[in-house]
């Protein structure tokens, strides 16, 4: 499959899958209380069903980094 060819969605077979950038507020447990953060992450959405997933194995890091920049603001 070149890049120029759609995905097809997993979860129903026949949508198409795009990638967009999507906005997350999360907040995490530490020691100087709750964090709250705020990140931008790619999310893959079928044009058919709607299902919504990340294909993405660099999100962990980048909540994890994030985490760490409002952590250190503290």
């Amino acid at each position: 499959m070149t890049s120029a060819e759609p995905t097809i969605c997993v979860m129903c077979g026949k949508g198409h899958v795009t990638t967009q950038q999507e906005g997350i507020a999360f907040r995490q447990s530490s020691d100087k209380g709750y964090i709250h953060c705020r990140v931008m992450i790619p999310i893959d959405v079928c044009d058919h069903c709607g299902a919504r997933y990340s294909g993405d194995p660099e999100i962990e890091k980048t909540l994890d980094d994030a985490f760490q920049r409002e952590y250190n603001k503290r």
